[in-house]
């Protein structure tokens, strides 16, 4: 009997030395963005992770534990086959979460969670789109080569064939004390007998979030994001709700003003307005940030010509939580895309429901797949009347993994601007500086990230040339920003100020002459500021704040991953939620920014539980 309590011991200490060991390769393969820790910082990531380690132990260690009190009654081939299959399983899918862990980190910052079943339901092509061929391969082989090595760590370890059943009351008395066992794996699964359980921020335990993140074992952050997912009602409950509204009501202003404002801009009600939006671009890679030369020539020569928004921010850090920001002045939300739920994201009050609404046609360009984290819904749902996506492109066009360059799909918008009834409000996404960054006979820069923003900066530079050629260019507003700091630098810090850092121009034929606007904003700005420029209400939209309004209060708000960020012109900070304490802070003041946060993320999620 003794050899059943054996292997339920081996396996429990088994798949905790699993997470111990994924987290050492996990440090091993990040070491440069680890540099400057020690190795005592490297100790602390696997003592304080283990608490995580032995949670998701506990619950793979479960169904072995049923199957061994099975072997009391009945041992089989079909009970042996039963548990290899189970090994192989377990193997298998927890293979999958530490390589796509250690994958994914490098370009989002944060540990695993279920963000990625989002793209892959949507559109499985698009979300393998940003990996190159060896990428994958090499991934698919990292993937088989370590769930072989942990099948083989359990089948050497524990084998069910030496087992003999029991006989009688033997075997119900070690039955009962099996089931016991088994029922005690909840401790180790909730984190002990307190009452607070185990959670992804349990194990954080330095100032230094990349050792936190390393610390957290991936499986449990899926498990512990999937299952959390849907409940809007109840994420983010800080304060009650008069606390809220009183912290949030000097922060919104929806109030539409009636006098003019101080910018150099001639615009009214028949306005044609265009979007840009610029994959993955950020202030960083322009020239005036100081950090680099001749990335981005044409954005910097636009914005030297325009009008340009200098204290511009993120409100997120993925696409398809940066569209409904910037079209239906939305703040992002930490660990969900509201497009991943399109009961609540086609209620959504959008700039071209309203600009339709008032005589506009209503259009959006993108040379990828549409429906990617379900964005077609969204657009058709808030007042796009027409969508152009890659199956729009002759076929020879669709030339990189994202679809259709962003070259030949900005001729188009430009073509179909220059015949387009007027007034129009066209939005344009740009994908060519993405991962993997295959642009088309371009080769300007050595590195492969820059020398994609520079294609994409190339082609903005020609759809600008082309649209000051045709006629609609005078009663035109052309508004460019990024969706978000993309792929460079390299080593992307979630909790830097410069990671939201954006660029936000208006340029066109309405523009009269340069300027520069050193108010603060944020994505959610865009509406209600545009709006009033055509002189349109933009009550519907009550995270929205006119930058151009003196009496709106100015300030920018971002969501990172189970966090958020507050900057305003005296202080700034940015909050992690499961370390459930201020990461950065800019300013003496930057503590007392805190409750205002917390209460404006409250009222985002109040605002969408309501839709």
């Amino acid at each position: 009997m003794k050899n059943r309590y054996a292997i339920l011991a081996a396996t429990f200490l088994l798949w905790t030395l699993v997470g111990v060991l994924g987290k050492a390769v996990f440090m091993l393969f990040y070491a440069d963005l680890l540099s400057g820790t020690s190795a005592a910082d490297w100790l602390c990531v696997l003592w304080h992770g283990l608490r995580l380690d032995i949670a998701i132990a506990g619950y793979l260690t479960m169904v072995p534990a049923l199957m061994l009190i099975v072997t009391l009654w009945h041992n089989s081939r079909i009970v042996t086959a039963t548990w290899k299959g189970y090994m192989m399983l377990t193997a298998a899918l927890s293979a999958v979460a530490y390589i796509v862990n250690i994958g994914l980190y490098g370009y989002w910052g944060f540990p695993l969670d279920s963000t990625p079943l989002l793209y892959l339901r949507t559109s499985p092509a698009d979300a393998m789109a940003s990996m190159t061929f060896w990428q994958m391969a090499g991934g698919a082989a990292a993937i088989v080569i370590t769930a072989c090595l942990i099948y083989l760590l359990f089948a050497k370890t524990v084998n069910l064939k030496k087992l003999r059943p029991a006989v009688g009351i033997v075997s119900l008395w070690h039955s009962l004390l099996l089931l016991i066992i088994t029922a005690l794996l909840i401790i180790p699964i909730r984190g002990g007998l307190s009452t607070g359980t185990n959670h992804t921020g349990s194990v954080y335990f330095s100032t230094n979030m990349r050792l936190n993140h390393a610390a957290v074992n991936p499986i449990f952050c899926f498990v512990e994001s999937a299952t959390h997912q849907e409940n809007i009602g109840e994420r983010y409950r800080f304060m009650d709700d008069a606390e809220a509204v009183r912290l949030t009501e000097p922060m919104m202003h929806t109030t539409l003003r009636t006098d003019s404002a101080d910018v150099a801009l001639r615009t009214d009600g028949k306005t044609n307005v265009m979007y840009v939006i610029l994959e993955g671009f950020s202030r960083y890679i322009m020239s005036d940030a100081g950090n680099l030369k001749g990335v981005t020539p044409c954005l910097d020569a636009i914005a030297d010509s325009a009008i340009f928004f200098t204290q511009f921010y993120a409100n997120t850090f993925r696409t398809d939580r940066a569209l409904p920001a910037l079209l239906s002045a939305l703040p992002s939300q930490p660990t969900m895309s509201i497009m991943d739920q399109p009961a609540k994201s086609n209620r959504l009050p959008s700039m071209a429901a309203t600009l339709r609404k008032n005589g506009y046609n209503t259009a959006f360009y993108y040379g990828g797949d549409a429906d990617y984290s379900n964005m077609r819904s969204y657009l058709m749902a808030t007042g796009f009347s027409t969508v152009v996506a890659e199956e729009n492109f002759e076929r020879k066009l669709r030339t990189g993994k994202w679809g259709v360059a962003d070259g030949p799909m900005l001729q188009r918008v430009a073509a179909d601007a220059a015949t387009a009834k007027q007034p129009f409000f066209c939005v344009a996404l740009t994908g060519s500086s993405h991962e993997p960054f295959d642009v088309p006979g371009h080769s300007a820069l050595k590195e492969p990230e820059l020398n994609a923003f520079h294609y994409a900066d190339s082609c903005l530079g020609r759809f600008i040339t082309t649209l000051k050629a045709s006629e609609v260019w005078k009663n035109t507003l052309v508004v460019i920003v990024p969706d978000h700091l993309g792929a460079y630098p390299k080593n992307i810090d979630n909790y830097q100020f410069w990671r939201y850092r954006l660029p936000l121009i208006f340029t066109g034929g309405v523009v009269e002459k340069p300027q520069r606007i050193n108010t603060l904003g944020c994505q959610t700005d865009i509406p209600a500021t545009v709006l009033a420029l055509l002189g349109y209400d933009h009550s519907d939209m009550p995270f929205s704040r006119d930058m151009l309004d003196p009496a709106a209060p100015h300030f920018a708000f971002f969501a990172l991953d189970d966090g958020m960020g507050l900057v305003t012109d005296k202080a700034a900070m940015i909050h992690d939620n499961h370390a459930g304490k201020i990461v950065t802070s800019e300013g003496e003041a930057a503590d007392s920014l805190l409750p205002s946060a917390k209460a404006y993320l409250q009222k985002v999620y109040d605002y969408l539980v309501n839709k």
